[in-house]
Protein backbone atom coordinates (compact mmCIF):
# COMPACT_ATOMS: atom_id res chain seq x y z
CA UNK A 1 0.00 0.00 0.00
CA UNK A 2 2.91 2.22 0.29
CA UNK A 3 4.74 4.79 -1.97
CA UNK A 4 7.11 3.94 -4.78
CA UNK A 5 7.12 0.68 -3.47
CA UNK A 6 3.44 0.12 -3.61
CA UNK A 7 2.58 -0.39 -6.39
CA UNK A 8 -1.17 0.02 -8.79
CA UNK A 9 -4.04 1.87 -12.71
CA UNK A 10 -6.52 1.77 -15.42
CA UNK A 11 -8.07 3.83 -18.61
CA UNK A 12 -11.01 4.30 -20.51
CA UNK A 13 -12.28 6.69 -23.48
CA UNK A 14 -14.78 8.76 -23.27
CA UNK A 15 -17.58 7.45 -25.54
CA UNK A 16 -18.85 10.11 -27.46
CA UNK A 17 -22.55 8.08 -28.45
CA UNK A 18 -23.14 6.82 -24.70
CA UNK A 19 -24.33 3.43 -24.43
CA UNK A 20 -27.98 3.43 -22.29
CA UNK A 21 -27.19 3.52 -18.23
CA UNK A 22 -27.00 -0.27 -16.81
CA UNK A 23 -26.88 -0.73 -13.32
CA UNK A 24 -25.14 -3.99 -13.32
CA UNK A 25 -21.92 -5.06 -15.32
CA UNK A 26 -21.53 -8.76 -16.65
CA UNK A 27 -22.18 -11.36 -14.77
CA UNK A 28 -21.09 -14.03 -17.32
CA UNK A 29 -17.47 -13.18 -16.82
CA UNK A 30 -15.60 -16.53 -14.89
CA UNK A 31 -12.96 -17.64 -17.55
CA UNK A 32 -13.76 -21.25 -18.73
CA UNK A 33 -12.18 -23.61 -17.10
CA UNK A 34 -8.98 -24.83 -18.21
CA UNK A 35 -8.50 -28.14 -20.43
CA UNK A 36 -4.67 -27.46 -20.97
CA UNK A 37 -2.58 -30.20 -20.39
CA UNK A 38 0.19 -28.53 -21.63
CA UNK A 39 3.48 -28.08 -19.04
CA UNK A 40 5.70 -25.00 -19.72
CA UNK A 41 8.75 -25.85 -20.57
CA UNK A 42 11.74 -27.82 -18.65
CA UNK A 43 13.81 -24.68 -19.71
CA UNK A 44 11.71 -22.15 -18.46
CA UNK A 45 10.55 -23.49 -15.16
CA UNK A 46 14.21 -24.00 -14.28
CA UNK A 47 15.06 -20.19 -14.83
CA UNK A 48 12.12 -18.62 -13.36
CA UNK A 49 12.59 -21.50 -10.49
CA UNK A 50 16.33 -19.16 -10.10
CA UNK A 51 14.61 -15.74 -10.06
CA UNK A 52 12.51 -17.63 -6.80
CA UNK A 53 15.37 -18.59 -4.83
CA UNK A 54 17.72 -15.89 -5.55
CA UNK A 55 15.51 -13.59 -3.96
CA UNK A 56 14.50 -16.00 -1.28
CA UNK A 57 18.67 -16.41 -0.73
CA UNK A 58 19.72 -13.24 -0.97
CA UNK A 59 16.92 -11.80 1.66
CA UNK A 60 16.84 -14.84 3.81
CA UNK A 61 12.94 -14.81 3.06
CA UNK A 62 9.65 -17.05 1.62
CA UNK A 63 8.67 -16.59 -1.80
CA UNK A 64 5.91 -17.81 -3.52
CA UNK A 65 5.17 -17.51 -7.23
CA UNK A 66 3.06 -19.42 -10.35
CA UNK A 67 3.50 -18.45 -13.78
CA UNK A 68 1.45 -19.66 -16.74
CA UNK A 69 0.39 -19.44 -20.91
CA UNK A 70 -3.27 -19.22 -22.26
CA UNK A 71 -3.01 -23.09 -23.03
CA UNK A 72 -0.39 -23.74 -20.63
CA UNK A 73 -0.96 -25.76 -16.89
CA UNK A 74 0.19 -23.14 -14.22
CA UNK A 75 3.87 -23.86 -12.84
CA UNK A 76 4.70 -22.80 -9.02
CA UNK A 77 7.39 -22.07 -7.50
CA UNK A 78 8.92 -21.51 -4.02
CA UNK A 79 11.57 -21.22 -1.01
CA UNK A 80 11.72 -20.75 2.20
CA UNK A 81 15.12 -19.25 2.74
CA UNK A 82 13.94 -19.24 6.72
CA UNK A 83 13.96 -23.13 6.96
CA UNK A 84 15.67 -23.97 3.43
CA UNK A 85 12.58 -26.05 2.63
CA UNK A 86 10.58 -25.73 -0.42
CA UNK A 87 7.19 -25.14 0.16
CA UNK A 88 4.50 -28.11 -1.60
CA UNK A 89 1.51 -26.24 -1.14
CA UNK A 90 0.48 -22.79 -2.82
CA UNK A 91 -2.90 -21.88 -2.09
CA UNK A 92 -1.97 -19.34 1.23
CA UNK A 93 -3.36 -16.33 1.77
CA UNK A 94 -1.07 -13.14 1.82
CA UNK A 95 -1.59 -9.68 1.72
CA UNK A 96 -1.57 -8.16 -1.71
CA UNK A 97 -1.21 -4.13 -0.65
CA UNK A 98 -1.32 -1.90 -3.52
CA UNK A 99 -2.53 -4.84 -6.24
CA UNK A 100 -5.45 -3.83 -4.34
CA UNK A 101 -5.49 -0.36 -6.71
CA UNK A 102 -6.47 -2.57 -9.93
CA UNK A 103 -9.98 -3.73 -8.01
CA UNK A 104 -10.54 -0.11 -7.10
CA UNK A 105 -9.44 1.07 -10.95
CA UNK A 106 -11.75 -1.13 -12.49
CA UNK A 107 -14.95 -0.63 -10.55
CA UNK A 108 -14.38 2.86 -11.48
CA UNK A 109 -14.08 2.27 -15.09
CA UNK A 110 -16.93 -0.02 -14.59
CA UNK A 111 -19.08 2.83 -13.32
CA UNK A 112 -17.89 4.95 -16.54
CA UNK A 113 -19.62 2.44 -18.73
CA UNK A 114 -22.40 2.46 -16.78
CA UNK A 115 -22.54 6.55 -17.52
CA UNK A 116 -22.25 7.15 -13.82
CA UNK A 117 -19.42 9.46 -14.40
CA UNK A 118 -17.06 10.23 -16.53
CA UNK A 119 -12.96 10.54 -16.37
CA UNK A 120 -12.45 14.04 -17.38
CA UNK A 121 -14.81 15.35 -14.21
CA UNK A 122 -13.94 17.30 -12.11
CA UNK A 123 -13.65 16.07 -8.27
CA UNK A 124 -15.77 18.82 -6.52
CA UNK A 125 -18.19 18.97 -9.27
CA UNK A 126 -18.97 15.08 -8.20
CA UNK A 127 -18.37 14.65 -5.06
CA UNK A 128 -18.85 18.22 -3.29
CA UNK A 129 -17.56 18.53 0.02
CA UNK A 130 -15.65 21.40 1.53
CA UNK A 131 -14.76 20.35 4.86
CA UNK A 132 -13.06 17.24 3.15
CA UNK A 133 -10.98 19.34 0.61
CA UNK A 134 -10.08 22.17 3.17
CA UNK A 135 -6.37 23.01 2.68
CA UNK A 136 -6.03 19.78 1.20
CA UNK A 137 -4.56 20.82 -2.42
CA UNK A 138 -3.16 24.56 -1.50
CA UNK A 139 0.10 25.70 -3.30
CA UNK A 140 1.43 29.55 -2.60
CA UNK A 141 -2.39 30.40 -1.10
CA UNK A 142 -4.22 29.12 -4.01
CA UNK A 143 -6.31 26.58 -3.80
CA UNK A 144 -5.81 23.75 -6.72
CA UNK A 145 -8.63 21.10 -5.58
CA UNK A 146 -11.04 22.54 -8.00
CA UNK A 147 -8.41 21.43 -11.01
CA UNK A 148 -8.80 17.58 -9.98
CA UNK A 149 -10.06 15.17 -12.29
CA UNK A 150 -11.04 11.56 -11.48
CA UNK A 151 -8.33 10.91 -14.64
CA UNK A 152 -5.61 12.38 -11.95
CA UNK A 153 -6.73 10.47 -9.59
CA UNK A 154 -6.33 6.76 -11.40
CA UNK A 155 -3.14 7.86 -12.60
CA UNK A 156 -1.63 9.39 -9.99
CA UNK A 157 -1.39 13.13 -11.49
CA UNK A 158 -3.51 14.88 -8.82
CA UNK A 159 -0.90 16.93 -7.08
CA UNK A 160 -2.72 15.36 -3.64
CA UNK A 161 -0.80 14.67 -0.45
CA UNK A 162 -0.39 10.96 0.34
CA UNK A 163 -0.97 10.15 4.00
CA UNK A 164 1.42 8.03 5.06
CA UNK A 165 5.49 8.73 5.38
CA UNK A 166 7.75 7.63 3.00
CA UNK A 167 10.22 6.25 5.94
CA UNK A 168 9.08 2.82 6.40
CA UNK A 169 10.49 2.24 9.72
CA UNK A 170 8.80 5.08 11.35
CA UNK A 171 5.68 4.12 9.22
CA UNK A 172 5.42 0.71 10.54
CA UNK A 173 6.30 2.15 14.33
CA UNK A 174 3.72 4.61 14.28
CA UNK A 175 1.11 2.22 13.27
CA UNK A 176 2.01 -0.53 15.20
CA UNK A 177 -1.93 -1.26 16.56
CA UNK A 178 -3.37 -4.04 13.28
CA UNK A 179 -6.84 -3.68 15.13
CA UNK A 180 -6.55 0.04 15.05
CA UNK A 181 -9.33 1.59 12.49
CA UNK A 182 -9.32 4.83 10.05
CA UNK A 183 -12.36 6.26 8.14
CA UNK A 184 -11.62 7.21 4.95
CA UNK A 185 -11.92 10.78 6.27
CA UNK A 186 -9.66 10.33 8.50
CA UNK A 187 -7.05 9.30 5.83
CA UNK A 188 -7.84 12.54 4.41
CA UNK A 189 -7.35 14.33 7.00
CA UNK A 190 -3.83 13.13 7.90
CA UNK A 191 -2.97 13.42 4.49
CA UNK A 192 -3.50 17.76 4.80
CA UNK A 193 -0.89 16.82 7.76
CA UNK A 194 1.46 15.02 6.37
CA UNK A 195 4.73 16.88 6.94
CA UNK A 196 6.27 15.05 3.22
CA UNK A 197 3.47 16.46 1.40
CA UNK A 198 4.18 17.03 -2.32
CA UNK A 199 1.63 19.34 -3.46
CA UNK A 200 2.07 20.02 -7.53
CA UNK A 201 -0.54 21.60 -10.21
CA UNK A 202 -3.35 18.59 -11.27
CA UNK A 203 -1.96 17.39 -14.24
CA UNK A 204 1.68 18.60 -14.21
CA UNK A 205 3.38 15.33 -13.23
CA UNK A 206 3.53 11.95 -11.48
CA UNK A 207 3.18 11.56 -7.91
CA UNK A 208 2.09 8.15 -6.84
CA UNK A 209 -0.20 8.56 -3.83
CA UNK A 210 -2.02 6.22 -1.66
CA UNK A 211 -5.28 9.56 -1.02
CA UNK A 212 -6.20 9.23 -4.68
CA UNK A 213 -7.49 5.49 -4.26
CA UNK A 214 -9.50 6.56 -0.87
CA UNK A 215 -10.98 9.45 -3.04
CA UNK A 216 -11.89 7.07 -5.64
CA UNK A 217 -13.46 4.55 -2.89
CA UNK A 218 -15.61 7.90 -2.49
CA UNK A 219 -16.96 7.79 -5.60
CA UNK A 220 -17.82 4.27 -5.94
CA UNK A 221 -19.95 4.35 -2.78
CA UNK A 222 -21.60 7.70 -3.81
CA UNK A 223 -22.18 6.41 -7.80
CA UNK A 224 -22.95 2.48 -6.83
CA UNK A 225 -25.03 3.34 -4.20
CA UNK A 226 -22.93 0.44 -2.23
CA UNK A 227 -20.35 0.34 0.64
CA UNK A 228 -16.82 -0.26 -1.42
CA UNK A 229 -16.04 -3.65 -0.50
CA UNK A 230 -19.82 -4.70 -1.73
CA UNK A 231 -19.57 -2.96 -4.83
CA UNK A 232 -16.08 -4.99 -5.34
CA UNK A 233 -17.89 -8.11 -4.11
CA UNK A 234 -20.45 -7.90 -6.75
CA UNK A 235 -18.84 -6.77 -9.93
CA UNK A 236 -15.64 -8.48 -9.38
CA UNK A 237 -15.09 -11.17 -7.02
CA UNK A 238 -17.95 -13.11 -6.87
CA UNK A 239 -18.57 -13.53 -10.39
CA UNK A 240 -14.77 -14.07 -11.34
CA UNK A 241 -15.37 -16.58 -8.01
CA UNK A 242 -12.37 -15.70 -6.37
CA UNK A 243 -12.87 -18.15 -3.04
CA UNK A 244 -10.04 -17.34 -1.63
CA UNK A 245 -9.48 -12.96 -1.63
CA UNK A 246 -11.13 -10.91 1.01
CA UNK A 247 -10.85 -7.47 2.58
CA UNK A 248 -8.92 -7.54 5.36
CA UNK A 249 -10.57 -5.12 7.61
CA UNK A 250 -13.52 -7.60 7.45
CA UNK A 251 -11.30 -11.12 7.78
CA UNK A 252 -11.36 -12.67 11.67
CA UNK A 253 -8.17 -11.02 12.85
CA UNK A 254 -6.82 -14.20 14.49
CA UNK A 255 -6.73 -15.97 10.92
CA UNK A 256 -4.81 -13.30 9.07
CA UNK A 257 -1.53 -14.69 7.21
CA UNK A 258 2.00 -13.35 8.96
CA UNK A 259 4.47 -11.26 7.08
CA UNK A 260 7.62 -9.80 8.03
CA UNK A 261 9.26 -6.22 7.86
CA UNK A 262 13.27 -6.82 8.36
CA UNK A 263 12.66 -10.35 9.74
CA UNK A 264 10.08 -9.23 12.55
CA UNK A 265 6.66 -9.93 12.15
CA UNK A 266 4.65 -6.88 10.97
CA UNK A 267 0.84 -6.31 11.04
CA UNK A 268 -0.82 -3.72 8.83
CA UNK A 269 -4.05 -1.77 10.13
CA UNK A 270 -6.06 -3.22 7.17
CA UNK A 271 -8.28 0.10 7.34
CA UNK A 272 -5.19 2.56 6.84
CA UNK A 273 -4.68 0.74 3.60
CA UNK A 274 -8.62 0.38 2.47
CA UNK A 275 -9.16 1.00 -1.19
CA UNK A 276 -5.84 1.42 -1.57
CA UNK A 277 -4.50 -1.92 -0.25
CA UNK A 278 -6.08 -3.95 2.10
CA UNK A 279 -7.06 -6.99 0.22
CA UNK A 280 -5.75 -10.69 1.10
CA UNK A 281 -5.38 -13.55 -1.57
CA UNK A 282 -4.04 -15.95 -2.59
CA UNK A 283 -1.56 -17.15 -5.87
CA UNK A 284 -4.40 -18.99 -7.50
CA UNK A 285 -7.30 -15.97 -7.05
CA UNK A 286 -5.00 -13.52 -8.56
CA UNK A 287 -3.96 -15.40 -11.34
CA UNK A 288 -7.75 -15.84 -12.50
CA UNK A 289 -8.09 -12.11 -11.62
CA UNK A 290 -5.13 -10.28 -13.84
CA UNK A 291 -6.10 -12.72 -16.72
CA UNK A 292 -9.55 -11.83 -16.73
CA UNK A 293 -8.78 -8.07 -16.46
CA UNK A 294 -6.28 -8.75 -19.29
CA UNK A 295 -8.94 -10.15 -21.58
CA UNK A 296 -11.43 -7.43 -20.68
CA UNK A 297 -14.08 -9.94 -18.83
CA UNK A 298 -14.21 -7.04 -16.47
CA UNK A 299 -15.36 -4.75 -18.45
CA UNK A 300 -18.76 -4.70 -21.45
CA UNK A 301 -16.93 -2.66 -23.93
CA UNK A 302 -13.91 -4.56 -25.41
CA UNK A 303 -12.95 -0.83 -26.17
CA UNK A 304 -12.02 -0.26 -22.39
CA UNK A 305 -9.19 -2.40 -21.91
CA UNK A 306 -7.85 -1.20 -25.42
CA UNK A 307 -7.69 2.13 -24.37
CA UNK A 308 -7.05 1.39 -20.43
CA UNK A 309 -3.61 -0.62 -22.06
CA UNK A 310 -2.64 2.22 -24.45
CA UNK A 311 -3.68 5.38 -23.04
CA UNK A 312 -2.77 7.87 -20.23
CA UNK A 313 0.33 6.54 -18.95
CA UNK A 314 3.11 9.08 -16.70
CA UNK A 315 6.50 8.01 -16.30
CA UNK A 316 7.12 6.58 -13.14
CA UNK A 317 10.60 5.26 -13.53
CA UNK A 318 12.50 6.65 -16.97
CA UNK A 319 12.83 4.33 -19.34
CA UNK A 320 11.70 1.29 -17.82
CA UNK A 321 8.19 1.89 -15.93
CA UNK A 322 4.74 3.72 -16.63
CA UNK A 323 1.80 3.79 -14.67
CA UNK A 324 -1.77 4.35 -16.63
CA UNK A 325 -5.00 4.09 -14.91
CA UNK A 326 -4.46 1.57 -11.79
CA UNK A 327 -1.92 -0.26 -14.17
CA UNK A 328 1.54 -0.49 -14.23
CA UNK A 329 3.99 -1.22 -17.69
CA UNK A 330 7.08 -2.62 -16.93
CA UNK A 331 9.33 -1.87 -19.78
CA UNK A 332 6.68 -2.26 -22.57
CA UNK A 333 6.59 -5.96 -21.37
CA UNK A 334 3.74 -6.36 -18.88
CA UNK A 335 0.37 -4.96 -17.28
CA UNK A 336 -0.04 -5.37 -14.11
CA UNK A 337 0.61 -3.77 -10.13
CA UNK A 338 2.91 -4.65 -7.49
CA UNK A 339 1.98 -4.29 -3.69
CA UNK A 340 3.27 -3.42 -0.03
CA UNK A 341 1.93 -3.83 2.97
CA UNK A 342 3.51 -3.85 6.46
CA UNK A 343 4.64 -7.64 5.94
CA UNK A 344 4.57 -8.37 1.98
CA UNK A 345 5.68 -7.61 -1.25
CA UNK A 346 4.07 -8.93 -4.07
CA UNK A 347 3.57 -8.15 -7.87
CA UNK A 348 0.58 -9.28 -10.28
CA UNK A 349 1.08 -9.09 -13.95
CA UNK A 350 -0.37 -9.88 -17.46
CA UNK A 351 2.48 -10.30 -20.61
CA UNK A 352 1.57 -8.09 -23.40
CA UNK A 353 3.22 -10.28 -26.09
CA UNK A 354 1.93 -13.58 -25.39
CA UNK A 355 -0.76 -13.23 -22.64
CA UNK A 356 1.68 -15.40 -20.16
CA UNK A 357 0.96 -14.15 -16.37
CA UNK A 358 2.88 -14.43 -13.21
CA UNK A 359 2.08 -13.61 -9.35
CA UNK A 360 4.04 -13.57 -6.55
CA UNK A 361 4.94 -12.68 -2.90
CA UNK A 362 7.43 -12.22 -0.82
CA UNK A 363 6.95 -12.14 3.31
CA UNK A 364 9.20 -9.66 3.98
CA UNK A 365 7.88 -5.99 3.33
CA UNK A 366 11.56 -4.58 3.14
CA UNK A 367 12.14 -6.52 -0.19
CA UNK A 368 11.77 -5.15 -2.82
CA UNK A 369 9.39 -6.81 -5.64
CA UNK A 370 10.64 -4.66 -8.99
CA UNK A 371 14.12 -6.73 -9.19
CA UNK A 372 11.69 -9.98 -9.79
CA UNK A 373 8.93 -8.47 -11.63
CA UNK A 374 11.25 -6.99 -14.24
CA UNK A 375 13.50 -10.33 -14.32
CA UNK A 376 9.84 -12.57 -14.59
CA UNK A 377 8.73 -10.36 -17.03
CA UNK A 378 11.73 -10.51 -19.41
CA UNK A 379 11.96 -14.54 -19.03
CA UNK A 380 8.30 -14.49 -20.52
CA UNK A 381 9.02 -12.48 -22.72
CA UNK A 382 11.14 -15.32 -24.68
CA UNK A 383 8.36 -17.44 -24.86
CA UNK A 384 6.71 -17.39 -28.59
Amino acid sequence: MKKITLLAVFLITIIACKKSTSTTTNNDIKPKVETASVEISDSIKALFDSIVYKVAQTNGCKMKAVIKGPNTLPYYSGLDARTNTKPSEFDELFEIGSCTKIFTATSILQLVEQNKLELDDYLVSILPNNDLYKNLLDIDGKNYIDSVKVINLLNHTSGLPDYVESDEDKLIAHYSDPSEKFTYEALIEMAKGNPEKKLFIPGSKFEYCNTNYILLALLIEKFSKQTYQDYVKAHIINPLELKNTYFGSLYPENKRPQGYYKGKVALMPFTLAGPAGEILSNLDDMQTFIDAWNKGLLFEDPNTIKNVKSQDFQTMVAGAITYGKGIINIMDLSYGHGGQSFGYQSYVGSMKSNNYSFVFYVDDANVSSWYPAIEISSLLQEIE
